[in-house]
């Protein structure tokens, strides 16, 4: 039967194979846009996109890989049973920040191609969700705090 620990379990697994997945990437990186140059940018006739598609690609990693922490370490606090903390607000404020970083890089590659445009405005859109959950977490936090205070 699925539950709680089965949910959140699952969770971590997926955060720690995803520093799996970024790792390979950056490994990957310039033979995965050097193809996607020749067989699609340069084969339609386009400017190459290679070196900035690749440094686009790379500027992301950083705030990539602390949204990962961030995430392993407010799933870290949830299998303790301690959800509403302090500490948890500031990951969720962390990985909003994380999130607009993205979306503030990916500005510069859209100039080049607009369709890198949906990533900005996915990565505002999820930033401005994080934004919301952490203003309920903290609100969370507040009435926590209140009522261990309460006799």
């Amino acid at each position: 039967m699925w539950n709680k620990d089965k949910s959140v379990f699952l969770s971590v697994c997926i955060v720690r194979a995803m520093y799996v997945v970024v790792a390979l990437c950056c490994v990957m990186a310039p033979f995965l846009v050097r193809y996607y140059d020749d067989k699609i940018i340069l084969a339609n006739g386009l400017p190459s996109v290679f070196v900035p598609l690749l440094v686009t690609l790379y500027c992301v990693v950083p705030p990539a890989v602390a949204a990962l922490v961030c995430l392993d370490r407010l799933l870290r606090n949830i299998r303790r049973g301690e959800p509403f903390v302090p500490q948890n607000v500031k990951y969720l404020r962390a990985l909003s920040y994380c999130c607009f970083a993205v979306g503030a890089v990916f500005i510069y590659f859209s100039f080049l191609r607009p369709f890198a445009f949906v990533i900005v405005i996915a990565a505002g859109f999820f930033g401005v969700i994080l934004r919301v959950v952490k203003n309920c977490f903290e609100q969370a936090v507040a009435l926590r705090e209140e009522n261990d205070f309460t006799i």
